[in-house]
């Protein structure tokens, strides 16, 4: 562990120490014995002094920590009882929060553009002392994340949100599967966009002014366009992707679906809907039924069919009879 990381890491586990009103008043064992505990290894009292005396008047730390040392109790305590080294009012509860963010964000770190944020995340849990205080292993005994793939297109993010920022056009070479060779687009990139574990770009084509999305694991290039950027003057993220279910775009009016289930399957929609717009109409001890109001795309499809048995759309009937021709299609591949 490198020496700075370290000595942050004791100085917020005195901060916390001296801090606690259910011990107050630590001792220099008590200091020590808690730093051996949470970090498996032992300091000097000389260390911990130099820590308490950095806290206290290292310039380029800023605390200026008003730790005291009280004779009568012989231990530690801040003169004022308010006081935390870190800069903004977090309690223990918002910095377990970030220390899990912590985490969260070392999932990404095979994909470029989150590597190269990594600085200035490490700069901000400095500013607020917040770094986790286990190890390794005891991370792996305790949490286990849903590891994030990295795929063919990530390197294509940081150069496109750049485009994305200083609002330039964009040539894209794009190579559909389908397709023997890669294609020309020009576009004026909007945003990107992930949709599980994948990357997009949404943009608006020079030729139509359409809104597309491409996504980036099939792009073989991305340059500068000749063309000076513009916008779409109706586009808002948070209208346009209100309706949408899944990745593909759509500019119609969403439908009103309707399906139901079974009570156990309910169980399980409740605490995970398929849309935020999914709302429970109605439910007996036989059945449960729900809506949602979304543009039917092959992701919605593909999801319902997913469900199998487990539940059955009946509204809208367009949406209903392709289901049913999908599924006489899967049974037909096992005759």
């Amino acid at each position: 562990m490198p020496v700075n990381k370290e000595a942050f890491l004791r100085y917020r586990i005195i901060d916390r120490l001296i801090r606690n009103n259910a011990r107050p008043y630590p001792s220099m064992d008590d200091l020590m014995d808690d730093l051996e505990e949470k970090l498996g290894k032992s300091f000097s009292v000389s260390t911990i002094q130099k820590d308490i005396k950095s806290m206290k008047e290292d310039e380029l730390l800023g605390y200026k920590a008003p730790i005291k040392f009280h004779r009568a109790h012989q231990g530690y305590y801040y003169a004022d009882p308010n006081f935390s080294i870190t800069e903004v009012p977090l309690g223990e509860e918002d910095l377990d929060a970030i220390e899990f963010a912590a985490m969260v964000l070392q999932q990404f770190k095979d994909v470029k553009l989150f590597a190269e944020f990594g600085s200035a995340v490490d700069k901000i849990f400095n500013a607020v002392n917040v770094s986790s205080i286990l190890s390794e292993d005891e991370v792996e005994q305790m949490i286990h994340f849903e590891k994030v793939p990295y795929y063919k297109g990530s390197e294509w993010i940081a150069p496109i949100l750049e485009y994305i920022k200083n609002r330039k056009s964009l040539s894209l070479a794009y190579k559909r599967f389908e397709a023997d060779e890669a294609r020309i687009h020009l576009i004026h990139p909007i945003l990107l966009k992930e949709y599980r574990n994948r990357w997009y770009v949404l943009g608006m084509l020079e030729k139509n002014n359409h809104l597309v999305i491409y996504a980036l694991d099939r792009v073989v290039s991305c340059e500068e366009g000749e063309i000076a950027y513009r916008h779409h003057h109706q586009f808002s993220s948070q209208t346009y992707f209100q309706y949408a279910y899944g990745i593909t775009t759509f500019e119609y009016e969403p439908s009103e679906l309707i399906f139901q289930c079974s009570p156990l399957q309910a169980k399980y929609l409740k605490t995970q809907p398929l849309h935020h717009t999914q709302k429970l109409l109605e439910e007996n001890d036989k059945e449960a039924r729900f809506s949602l109001k979304v543009g039917v795309t092959p992701e919605l499809i593909m999801d319902l069919l997913s469900y199998g048995h487990q539940v059955k759309v009946l509204e809208p009937k367009f949406l209903k009879d392709e289901l049913i021709k999908r599924l006489k299609l899967a049974i037909e591949q096992y005759k």
